[in-house]
């Protein structure tokens, strides 16, 4: 997963434009003097902050919009501008510029209108006098765009660029009455399982605060308690705190207290709930330590201790009331040397560690095959500090998200997970500061026979038997500079034919996917390494600040999983022998990603609209059958997850609801249809078992649509079954406070004169018998 490092400077809150048919709309306010944000114009910098602004113009006597900077900078005003789908329009206006350099021969200032570049991609530069611009273009399934006015184009610049008198002006418009003909004997590829696969990585509140039931932070004392950073409280000096660096018990650095009579900590902020009973467990050393109390919320039990070994204390406690402030108390009596090794507190209706209500969600999403553990986070992660007794395991300082990783749930509890939801493991290894030995070895540690150096560690940890995972991730995103361990191209392709030899010696039975990125990147990877992948990866993620129509906002899903199709077949036929190979995409990241972040980092609350756009993006993965090996929503639990959770509850996002629906309802053997759908978004399906006609149809229109269904009507029964996901409008979610403002509805559905109505803002699956 990419970091997003733009700072996005929000001065307004966007107006909504609407454009005629018969005259053109200024975009920029003509009253001088006037405030040319309320038209609905925003301005922001890229970098550090320019100067900007809004000055009368005395050519038209309208508004300016003028970006200024005398260093080297990125700075737009920008606006939505709603549109027609399948319309032409014309945007017509006037530049002029000021000493504008950029810092290469391509860049300097000028205007993009979202994907419709202007005519000659004008750059202007240098100084000169009012130059009109214009541009015509069709709008295809777009029901808005975004005009950018811009310094810093294709690279950063300075100097002076003022803008008047932009307007649209409607050309055309295409008259949308969807209608298709499906043709059930023209079969297309028959759509791999693999499509509804999820993605988990260690980050946020995925795992730890998510899908793990353990409820204490810094369990294992990573911070000294008492410090800023330690969620633990104590009445000690904590400058008096020595630090056991001997790893003689754990692999982790423990502090170490003199104590004189007692010593008290506590931790807060715990999530408890009435009549519910928690387990725990306590490991410490304590040479001259003869007692330790234990309470959770007043209820408390006392032990008595002695020796001068790590020990381990087990307790359980039932909470009498439900809280959001509950408290661990733990007091230690006696004189003496005290060492904190670790502590543990879990509801004990947790399966096997895992949340029991969040399993519940896991296994309605019922996807089959999970990756794991990252995302950026492997290309820093030793799989070996997941290994042996958690409490024993380091918490570490991970650099890819800048949080604590416990280890506490490594390859066993992994594949403890996946035996839990009857999924299979996709495992991605570390080629960013890992090595080809370390990659070797994990795979001997999964696969290999207790014969083995790693399958007989692996047996010592309680399995024997090999976990035999079939498919393995080659890295993760090494094509970016925010990735640990990347290098160019030119050298990777080395390090992963290396990796690969080295994964495949220990077990040739396994399926390698390499990492992937559109243009050069594709190109050295299939060039380099074609002998080296079965498959080949994809991520992509898309935001909703830039898009804003509801039609657009949904179409960016199909179109990018359409795009990155014709990526690798334009890459198959450029490059000798690839086609032969046929290695397919696993696009194994691709989701929304944008805020608000509600739920802990990245915790993005999603909406009606999102959903939608993942039903789209369901549809053109079925449309693209014959290339799509695997699609991993990603991620599973709060961070961009289809579940969200709070220390307590858990819950499916609309996007969620999607994804179990199509898993459990949509067909399987995608079926070849013509006509023209627009503005709906339609696929067709036979169920596996060829029984019923499926017709996956997205609304991502504010109107009821009727989608008429040209000679079919002899081949299945006009009676069916619909499955429709929607909501009051598309920007109601779900949350805590309510589950269920997108929801799925069953209802009879049928086609009468030939067409079935299509709810407004929604996505459906519309289930029909095939007549034999």
């Amino acid at each position: 997963m990419k970091k997003l490092n733009i700072l996005f400077l929000f001065l307004l809150v966007c107006t909504l434009w609407s454009c005629g048919k018969e005259e053109n709309e200024n975009l920029i306010s003509p009253v001088k003097d006037g405030d040319v944000k309320e038209s609905g114009w925003q301005y922001e910098p890229w970098s550090a902050p320019a100067h900007y602004t809004d000055a009368a113009s005395d050519q038209y006597d309208s508004q300016v919009l003028m970006l200024s900077s005398d260093t080297l900078t990125a700075e737009r005003w920008f606006k939505k501008i709603d549109v027609k789908p399948f319309a032409t329009y014309k945007v017509t206006g006037f530049v002029k510029t000021e000493g504008v350099e950029g810092e290469n021969e391509y860049s300097g200032a000028g205007l993009r209108l979202g994907k419709y570049e202007f005519t000659g991609d004008t750059i202007f530069k240098g100084d000169t006098d009012w130059t009109k611009v214009d541009m015509e273009f069709s709008t295809e399934m777009d029901d808005s765009f975004m005009l950018e006015l811009l310094l810093g184009k294709r690279g950063q610049a300075k100097g002076k660029i003022y803008f008047d008198n932009f307007q649209i002006e409607e050309i055309s418009a295409k008259e949308l009455k969807p209608e298709i003909t499906v043709n059930l004997d023209e079969k297309l590829d028959p759509m791999s399982p693999y499509i509804y696969g999820q993605f988990i990585e260690h980050m946020g509140k995925s795992i730890y605060g998510g899908m793990w039931a353990e409820m204490l932070d810094d369990r294992k004392f990573y911070y000294v308690p008492g410090t800023k950073k330690s969620p633990w409280e104590t009445a000690v000096d904590t400058n008096l705190v020595s630090i056991d660096s001997s790893y003689s018990y754990s692999q982790g650095k423990l502090p170490v207290y003199q104590v004189e009579n007692n010593l008290s900590l506590k931790q807060q902020k715990l999530a408890l709930v009435s009549g519910k009973t928690y387990e725990g467990r306590l490991v410490f050393k304590g040479n001259g330590i003869k007692k330790v109390t234990i309470a959770l919320n007043g209820n408390e039990e006392s032990f008595d201790v002695s020796g001068s070994n790590f020990q381990k204390i087990t307790f359980e406690f039932s909470s009498e009331e439900t809280s959001d402030n509950g408290s661990l108390d733990i007091t230690f009596e006696g004189t003496g040397k005290l060492t904190l090794a670790a502590a543990s507190l879990m509801p004990n209706d947790n399966i096997k560690g895992y949340r029991p209500e969040v399993i519940e969600l896991m296994k309605q999403l019922d996807a089959p095959i999970y990756r794991w553990p990252g995302g950026n986070f492997v290309s820093g992660y030793d799989w070996k500090d997941g290994i042996g007794d958690p409490d024993k395991r380091p918490t570490k300082f991970e650099r890819a998200w800048n949080g604590l990783e416990y280890n506490d749930v490594g390859i066993h509890e992994f594949m403890e997970l996946c035996e839990i939801l009857e999924t299979k493991a996709n495992i991605a290894v570390n080629t960013g500061l890992g090595t080809a030995e370390l990659a070797a070895n994990e795979v001997e540690y999964f696969n290999g026979a207790a014969s083995t150096k790693m399958g007989e560690w692996r047996a010592e940890n309680g399995h024997p038997e090999p976990y035999n995972v079939k498919l393995w991730a080659v890295g993760n995103e090494m094509f970016g500079d925010w990735q640990l361990g990347h290098m160019p191209i030119e050298d990777y392709v080395k390090k992963h034919n290396k990796v690969a030899k080295a994964m495949w010696d220990v077990d040739p039975n396994i399926d390698l996917i390499a990492v992937g990125y559109p243009g050069k990147w594709n190109d050295m990877m299939y060039k380099n390494s074609a002998e080296y992948m079965t498959f080949i990866s994809e991520h992509f993620y898309k935001q909703n600040w830039h898009a804003g129509g509801l039609l657009t906002h949904v179409n960016q899903m199909p179109e990018v999983i359409e795009a990155v199709a014709e990526e690798h077949r334009r890459a198959r036929r450029e490059i000798p022998g690839i086609a032969e190979k046929n290695i397919k995409i696993a696009m194994d990241e691709w989701n929304y990603w944008y805020g608000p972040h509600v739920y802990g980092l990245l915790g993005t609350r999603y909406f009606l609209r999102d959903a939608l756009g993942i039903a789209a993006g369901l549809n053109e993965f079925s449309r693209q059958s014959d290339i799509y090996y695997m699609a991993n929503y990603a991620q599973t639990v709060n961070v961009i997850g289809a579940i969200k959770t709070t220390k307590t509850d858990a819950w499916l996002e609309g996007t969620g609801l999607v994804l179990k629906l199509y898993r459990q309802e949509f067909g399987t053997q995608p079926v070849e249809f013509t006509g023209s759908p627009e503005p709906l978004d339609v696929s067709a399906t036979l169920t596996e078992d060829g029984e019923f006609l499926t017709i996956s149809v997205v609304n991502a229109t504010h109107e009821t649509q009727s989608l008429k269904l040209d000679g079919i009507s002899e081949s299945i029964a006009t009676s069916g079954e619909s499955f429709i996901i929607s909501g009051e409008n598309d920007m109601v979610f779900n949350d805590e406070e309510n589950k269920e403002r997108i929801s799925i509805s069953e209802a009879g559905i049928e086609i009468s004169e030939n067409a079935i109505e299509i709810p407004k803002e929604s996505a459906g699956i519309y289930k029909f018998k095939v007549n034999k």
